[in-house]
């Protein structure tokens, strides 16, 4: 019988399909198979159409998702009952829980299958309807259902007929075999399929498929079946009796169908309406069994959508529409769904359009990003199908900006505030909407109303749960459920329209949101109103329509606080006593306009605790004084100096205040030189006193000790000793001395001027004398400030026994008698004695105690010792006992104690016992009598005489009693049927031994079984799937053979199984426990079995049931005795067992922990009740397993051990536990989840029960941007500051502050040493013009001055140095400085190399180096250069003028034609500290975090700033520590560096020598940035030519500015036009950073072009004017000769 729930929610598909159900045929569902179209119908279900004209199967139509019964419902007469709505109370819990997934995997908001948070309860329907329309088509097997098809497809596709549609199925394959056949039943052919899981025949087509039929007519459709194997096989194609489906043809009729062959059949179809049809064709062959299906296409609708639509461009954030006109041109009413993808939307989402029909479909287009954009439009017909149209869009950024992106407000007290304003400019052509937000992106915001929306629904489904419980199970009141509805969705709003707009108590603006026209701009307003004396930053986010990324505004403010300070901060107090109260005053001023707050740091020194403030806090107005009071009381001697601190509120540097002065000791003394014991007797007491005087006036604390004496435990007094010490022994286990002195008081004060008595009490265990001192302590002053003498002897007493034996005559066996024992003391000193327990004593032949083992006994005196003596053999005995005295324990005095010890006296009656005529194999008693007539008990043993006798006696052993009388049973238990006789002797301990002799006949059966088992055997209940076993033992006590043969009655005789018994952990959990049909549930083995005489076998019933039952079955066993054939039953026995099923109620499915840490909370353990009653009729063992961090522990809280054995269950009983959660399981205090199921297993039974346990564990926890901050390099005595965001990730307000690690290891301040500056020297004589030719070399091969040779050595032996007194690791500077260096070596070279030019010189490591000795000779010498060995300097075409027309064209010049008079040039910038001594700095005077402290709420974020104060030549690194106040601590690294610019030039002259003064001379300069810093250059007042068109005697360098990387370098060109005849001589400055401009020489002579006339001359001047000219004509084709490219 359904459920009426059920019945609730299928009573309109039920209204729905009753005219439709009479004319469709109910057949069974066709069995499933892979790819076909199957209904989700239960096995024998009839399959009819949802409505007229669907689909059997398909997804109702989404007006069916209702989550509780609408108003029609009552009037269809349905009415709400208990399970109805509880029913109803799981479709809305579902939907909830769906609705929960969907928005968990929406990583935007949009709308298509992702639900909205804005969605109404119908809209939510709706798309819950949708999703799973989607997922059931999905699953399906045909491939028109999985392919997209675009509407225009999906129309032609159903305009096709069924012969247009037969012919366009050309895709074949093998149907999956739904019943495979025993084949070595029917066929001895060997088969070679491929692929024994697919069919040996090809249908053709796979699927037989009608469309576009008209009801009534007939259609014929041929299938084809092709035998694809290599083996002929019989086929039988049969078809179920169907109106509408017939087959051409003999049905069930069977064809051999040879190989590569085909069978056709036809299939008629008439149908008599325009609706779907379904069947099946069934093929079968003696391999196989599969089906082809028949499906028939009925009406369908189809409405007109394009294959695609476009929105072209349009602005990010804003919404477009378009508007379709949808028709429906099918010949069907359609009930369709639309669903698309975000950025798209589509209106309306559901609906239904008759045939031809018209609507409008609104699209719309609002993207979040810019960019492409696609998706599709998807159209879900009721009918299953879906087509899909292409959407397309492109999202573009519109001009929208800020009129600044950082607000800074001038510096604010913190009772004040500050206003401006920030303009918002719309450059566009659109209307803009803004809002002002605290997020950067949108994806925090909806993350986070995510997580409000999922807390909410967790308060809603508790809401209901409570609901239910109230109402029971007359929950009628519908009226309720609807509100609790409506409150859900009311809430969800609320969430959904959170703007989550900016706010924050330090900055605020207004107005938050608005809207700014086309080309316009809007004004907001900020705010500053500070709370405390600090550097404020904060960042606002601006979500403006248009843009796709959010503008940031960054707000940045400073507030002043209070200024406050003592009006003197030090006090000297001079000389004080030690633990003296001393007294004065301290003034606090406050100097500022605003009232000041304070209140006193605690001190952290020992010496600062001693002193006392008050008032410790207060408020100070402005202008005005504060009096603190200071009282001061120490026991720390010596000279002190104490700074103390007083916070103030709102200022960033507290008041301190430095106390100094000198505290000094007391004095004493004691009224006796020394203490003398004298003669003491040993482990006796004397006790001595004195007198100690203080005569300061001061108190004074002592400590008295005495430092001879022992360490171990206090020496022991001889009143206090028992015979069980340890001190009697001969050998002493003491490994330290007793301590034997004790003072009282041995610790105590003295007050001023007073006096105190001293007690010394020594209690010798020492025999020697005592030479010792009694030091004393003073507190505060030191230790053995005092010593006092101590002298003492210990003497041990001599003692003796008057007479060393004791007799005791005659003595029965174990009975005591006592004697006296005389000692005499002889001596003047008290003695103690003590009588030492027996060793051996069980050994012994009696046994000696004493009522007083030990005493005192006095000088000259005696006393008597009782001793008690215990027999215990017969006959005389001699036992030796010892006396220790104490002091002599290893010399004891030797007392001999004699005696004679006896036995008891047995009677023992009747002489002969005869039992008669028994049963065999049971037990029959007679009596024995003992009966005692001595004073001592008698213990005796009886044993039978025969080796294997039937007789026993019971008890065999024991103690009677003196002067009484024992019963003793003979027990008879025969194992044959004739006489038996046998005797009994009874052996009495240090007695005679008695003989009695029994008889006996046996009569009756030798075979028993241990257990009880005839004439019925009841195994009550047991649970179900797991075996009944019951165990037992069968015996032959007989002396003959039996044959055992067990049956079952009513049943066949059981087969014998020879093979043994599986092990019980192998058997598996199947039928073969559960019995056949046909044979018994419980079976017994072995069911034969041989028993000799003596045997035992053991038997095992079993039994197993898989259901719930009660089983009653009788078992008959047969014998065969001896040597007879004859069998006989004997023993018959009737089984019973009820078969039940283990079951338990849980109080509850789901526990749930949440723990909220705060600082000031301790973690505890958590706790929650779980019940677990046994509600079945047998008593179960479970299991219980959880893992950490959960426990399960017992209704008292106490953990349960982790090997506890299964709990067991009685009937009926209900378990109480607990399961603890550990919030404190995991150490780092970090916020965590543990989720855990509780798994509950039976004990026997495969059934398991599941509990799921969740544990939130949440700390104060932050969410830092960066785990280090590196500051990079700056420039020395510069500060820089980043910033980095700090967020509250936490549900708990975080308290914080920051500090640094003071571990000198981690943190490291270093400085790197500065070179000399480079003072240049010109090597050109003064007045002489050297022409030389050249070239310039690159920076790559420098050829260094001796100068400059000699500054980079002592600047690299000035790194050395600082490279072994900093042995950390170098960071980036030492990485920069690597280069140099190594031309620091080279240097070192060539300077060894010039010192010693005289001397082969080495060669270079690099090849392409020059020698320096060669280069300076060819300085001497240019002209007798090699030319092989020039490199011509190649100029770039690009840098060619474009003016080749103008006479004074720029030429490229030949490198003979430069030569570098200054080829290196070094310099480095020193800060005004590089002389000084380096600073012995603190990290805080280098690093700075602000604010230091602070508090963050839930989900707030702000900027934390970090400073770095750039110290000469300084290479720090620090970790930052900021600790959260119930939290983790997190670590920052900071790291900086700071240095001053460095850098090289290559040449310092430029000597272009003889040349056209027409011409533009060009040359390079290579600057090159040889520090750690990156700078900028200028070359002042430069020229306004250019490089093609320079000003006549005017240099032109290019580029004029730029900036150089560390380690890199910048070519500077130089063009010079000399414009006239003559020599030149000029210079241009290069500017580095912020130092000295340094100087180049530019030098050359200008001369006219080389062509001159030859006229003879017969004057002396005209001949001497034509040897000039021959000279200077020589010297130009000499030039020539080296550069012929440069000839005119």
């Amino acid at each position: 019988m359904g459920n009426e729930g059920e019945r609730v929610g299928t009573e309109g598909e039920r209204a729905g399909t009753e005219g439709e159900r009479a004319g469709t045929e109910a057949r069974p569902a066709p069995p499933a198979r892979p790819g076909s179209f199957q209904s989700p119908a239960r096995p024998g279900a009839v399959q009819s159409p949802a409505r007229p004209g669907s689909i059997p199967g398909s997804v109702p139509s989404p007006a069916r998702f209702n989550p509780l019964p609408g108003p029609g419902d009552r009037a269809r007469g349905c009415g709400v009952t208990a399970n109805a709505a509880s029913a109803a109370v799981a479709l809305l819990l579902q939907a909830l829980s769906v609705q929960n997934a969907l928005l968990a995997g929406c990583s935007q908001p949009g709308r298509g299958h992702e639900a909205a948070l804005g969605d109404s309860p119908r809209e939510f329907s709706q798309r819950i309807a949708s999703f799973q329309l989607a997922e059931h088509w999905s699953l399906r097997g045909y491939p028109e259902f999985r392919l997209k098809l675009t509407p225009s497809a999906f129309q032609k596709e159903m305009s096709l007929t069924t012969k247009q549609r037969l012919a366009i199925a050309k895709k074949l394959s093998l149907p999956q075999i739904v019943q495979p056949e025993d084949k070595h039943e029917t066929s001895h052919q060997k088969f070679l399929a491929a692929d024994p899981e697919q069919s040996s025949f090809q249908p053709c087509p796979p699927e037989v498929v009608f469309q576009n039929y008209t009801p009534g007519e007939v259609c014929e459709v041929p299938l084809v079946l092709r035998n694809m194997d290599k083996v002929p096989h019989v086929l039988k194609v049969t078809l179920e009796s169907s109106p509408y489906f017939q087959l051409v043809g003999p049905n069930d009729a069977c064809r051999k169908v040879p190989p590569g062959l085909s069978m056709t059949v036809r299939i008629l179809f008439t149908p008599e309406q325009n609706k779907d049809y379904f069947h099946q064709v069934t093929c079968i062959t003696e391999r196989e069994e599969f089906i082809v299906p028949i499906r028939a296409i009925g009406a369908r609708a189809i409405l007109g959508f394009p294959d695609q639509l476009d929105f072209s461009e349009q602005p990010v954030k804003c919404s477009a529409q378009k508007v379709l006109l949808v028709r429906n041109v099918g010949n069907r009413a359609a009930h369709y769904q639309l669903s698309t993808q975000s950025p798209f939307s589509v209106i309306p989402a559901m609906g239904a359009l008759g045939v031809g029909d018209s609507m409008q479909v609104t699209v719309e287009f609002h993207p979040l990003k810019t960019g492409e954009h696609c998706a599709s439009l998807v159209v879900h017909y009721d009918t299953g199908e879906a087509t899909h149209t292409s959407l397309h869009g492109r999202a573009v950024d519109v001009p929208i900006r800020l009129d600044r992106s950082t607000v800074t407000f001038d510096k604010t007290f913190v009772t004040l505030s500050n206003r401006t304003t920030v303009l918002i400019h719309n450059l566009s052509n659109i209307t803009a909407r803004f809002q002002l937000k605290a997020a950067d992106t949108e994806g925090e915001e909806e993350q986070l109303k995510l997580r409000q929306y999922r807390r909410l629904c967790e308060q809603e489904k508790d809401k209901l749960s409570v609901l239910l419980k109230e109402y029971g199970v007359e929950t009628t009141r519908r009226e309720h459920f609807a509100l609790l509805i409506r409150s859900i969705w009311s809430e969800k709003a609320k969430v959904r329209g959170d703007a989550m707009l900016f706010q924050d108590d330090i900055f605020s603006l207004e107005p938050k949101e608005g809207e700014i026209g086309p080309n316009s701009s809007a004004e907001i307003s900020v705010f500053f109103k500070p709370q405390e004396a600090r550097v404020y930053k904060q960042t606002v986010y601006c979500d403006i329509s248009g843009c796709e990324k959010r503008l940031p505004l960054v707000l940045t403010g400073e507030g002043l606080g209070p200024q406050l300070d003592f009006y003197y901060k030090e006090v000297d107090i001079g000389e004080i006593f030690v633990s003296g109260n001393n007294r004065f005053e301290a003034a606090l001023f406050n100097s500022g306009p605003i009232e000041a707050p304070f209140s006193l740091t605690p001190p952290s020194t020992a010496m600062g605790s001693c002193f006392t403030f008050q008032p410790q806090e207060g408020i100070v107005a402005p202008n005005a004084l504060q009096v603190i009071r200071i009282s001061f009381c120490t026991t720390i001697l010596g000279v002190f100096e104490e700074e103390f601190s007083f916070r103030v509120t709102k200022a960033p540097k507290p008041a301190t205040l430095t106390i100094r002065g000198c505290v000094i000791p007391p004095t004493f003394h004691f009224d006796v030189p020394a203490l003398h014991f004298g003669d003491v007797s040993f482990g006796f007491p004397r006790t001595l006193q004195c007198c100690l005087f203080n005569t300061s006036l001061v108190p004074m604390t002592f400590h008295l000790h005495i430092p001879g004496d022992g360490f171990g435990e206090p020496s022991i007094n001889a009143s206090s000793l028992n015979p069980a010490s340890p001190s009697w022994g001969k050998e002493s286990d003491c490994l330290m001395k007793p301590r034997e002195f004790n003072i009282r008081p041995c610790r105590g004060t003295v007050r001023a001027l007073g006096s105190m008595d001293i007690k010394v009490t020594l209690c010798s265990n020492t025999a020697r004398e005592y030479k010792l001192e009694m030091v004393m302590d003073v507190e505060g002053v030191g230790q053995k400030v005092f010593a006092l003498p101590l002298t003492a002897r210990c003497i041990v007493p001599p003692l003796r026994v008057l007479d060393p034996v004791v007799k005791f005559d005659h003595c029965c066996l174990t009975v005591p008698y006592e004697e006296k024992l005389t000692l005499v003391n002889d001596s003047d000193f008290p003695g103690c004695y003590c009588i030492l327990p027996q060793e051996n004593k069980e050994k012994a032949a009696a046994w000696y105690s004493s009522s007083e083992p030990s005493g005192i006994i006095k000088a000259h005196s005696s006393v008597e010792i009782p001793i008690t003596l215990e027999a215990q053999v017969l006959g005389k005995c001699d036992i030796p006992a010892e006396l220790a005295v104490f002091g002599r324990e290893r010399s004891p005095l030797v007392i001999h104690l004699e005696c004679v010890g006896q036995g008891p006296v047995v009677y023992v009656y009747p002489r002969q016992i005869n039992f008669g005529t028994i049963p065999v194999v049971q037990d029959s008693v007679k009596t024995l009598h003992l009966s005692n007539q001595s004073a001592i008990p008698a213990i005796f043993r009886a044993e039978m005489a025969g080796k294997r006798s039937c007789w026993r006696v019971e008890p065999n052993k024991g103690v009677v009693a003196p002067n009484s009388e024992l019963l003793v049973a003979v027990i008879a238990n025969l194992n044959d049927t004739k006489k038996f006789q046998d005797s009994v002797t009874v052996f009495i301990e240090n007695s005679l031994t008695t003989t009695i002799s029994v008889q006996a006949v046996g009569i009756g059966t030798t075979i028993v079984t241990d257990k009880p088992l005839v004439p019925a055997l009841d195994l009550k209940s047991h649970f179900s799937f797991t075996p009944c076993c019951y165990k037992f033992k069968m015996t032959n006590k007989g002396r003959q053979t039996h044959q055992l043969y067990w049956s079952t009655e009513g049943f066949h005789a059981f087969r014998q199984n020879t093979r043994p018994p599986a092990l019980k952990g192998s058997r598996s959990k199947d039928a073969s426990q559960t019995p056949r049909p046909g044979s018994p549930v419980f079976k017994l083995r072995p069911l034969m079995t041989d028993l000799r005489p003596g045997q035992t076998v053991e038997m095992v019933l079993e039994g197993c049931s898989s259901t719930v039952q009660e089983v009653k079955e009788r078992l008959l066993c047969h014998a065969v005795v001896g040597k007879t054939k004859a069998k006989k039953q004997i023993m018959q026995v009737d089984v019973t067992c009820k078969f039940i099923c283990p079951s338990v109620q849980m109080s509850t499915k789901a526990i749930t922990f949440r723990v909220e840490k705060k600082p000031s909370d301790i973690l505890m353990p958590q706790y929650k009740p779980l019940s677990l009653r046994n509600t079945c009729s047998l008593p179960l063992s479970i299991v219980l397993d959880l893992k950490q961090p959960f426990l399960i522990c017992n209704r008292d809280q106490q953990p349960l051990p982790a090997d506890s054995k299964p709990m067991t269950l009685d009937v009926g009983e209900e378990l109480h536990l607990c399961i603890q959660f550990n919030p404190a399981y995991k150490k780092d205090l970090k916020s965590w989840v543990a989720e855990k199921v509780l798994r509950l297993r039976f004990v026997g039974h495969p059934r398991e029960e599941h509990i799921t346990v969740r544990g939130e564990v949440y700390f104060p926890n932050l969410h830092l941007q960066a785990e280090a901050v590196d500051f990079g390099c700056i420039i020395n005595d510069t500060e820089q500051e980043l910033c980095m965001e700090m967020s509250n990730c936490s549900p708990i307000p975080v308290q914080y502050h920051w500090s640094f690690l003071t571990d000198s290891q981690v943190n490291t301040i270093r400085f790197l040493p500065s070179p000399p500056e480079f003072k240049p020297q010109s090597s050109k004589k003064e007045g002489v013009f050297q022409r030389r030719y050249s070239k310039i070399k690159s920076v790559e091969e420098p050829t260094e001055t001796p100068e400059s040779t000699l500054d980079s050595a002592w600047e690299d032996s000035a790194q050395e140095d600082s490279a072994q007194e900093y042995s950390a690791q170098e960071d980036s500077a030492e990485e920069d400085s690597s280069e140099v260096d190594s031309a620091h070596e080279s240097s070192d070279q060539e300077d060894s190399a010039h010192e010693n030019s005289d001397q082969e010189a080495p060669a270079p490591e690099d090849p392409a180096q020059e020698d320096p000795a060669q280069e300076d000779r060819a300085q001497e010498a240019p002209a007798q250069e090699d030319p092989a060995q020039e490199d011509p300097a190649q100029e770039d075409p690009a840098q060619e003028p474009a003016d080749a027309e103008d006479p004074l064209k720029a030429e490229e010049l030949p490198s003979t034609a430069v030569e570098p008079q200054r080829q290196v040039r070094r310099r480095r910038g020193l800060s005004q500290f590089s002389e000084m001594k380096r600073l012995n700095l603190g990290m805080q005077e280098v690093f700075d975090v602000r604010p230091l402290w602070g508090e963050l709420q839930p989900g707030q974020s702000h900027l934390v700033t970090f400073s770095f104060f750039g110290y000469a030549n300084i290479v720090a690194r620090v970790r930052a520590l900021c600790h959260v106040e119930g939290g983790p601590t997190y670590e920052v690294v900071l790291t900086g560096q700071a240095s001053c610019p460095s850098y090289q030039l290559d040449v310092e002259e430029i000597d272009w020598g003889l040349q056209v003064f027409t011409k533009v001379l060009q040359a390079e300069v290579t600057l090159r940035n040889t520090g750690v810093i990156e700078f900028t250059y200028v070359v002042p007042n430069s020229s306004t030519g250019t490089a093609a068109n320079p000003l006549p005697g005017v240099p032109v360098v290019m580029p004029t500015t730029g900036s150089i990387a560390p380690g890199e370098k910048q070519v500077l060109k130089v063009y010079y036009l000399p414009g006239k005849q003559g020599v030149f001589c000029k210079t241009f400055q290069v500017q580095v950073a912020y130092l000295e401009p340094a100087e180049i020489f530019l030098k050359g002579e200008g001369t006219l072009s080389g062509i001159t006339k030859d006229l003879p001359r017969k004057s002396s001047k005209g001949k001497r004017k034509k040897r000039n000219l021959k000279k200077e004509k020589r010297k130009r084709d000499e030039s020539s000769a080296i550069h012929p490219e440069d000839k005119p």
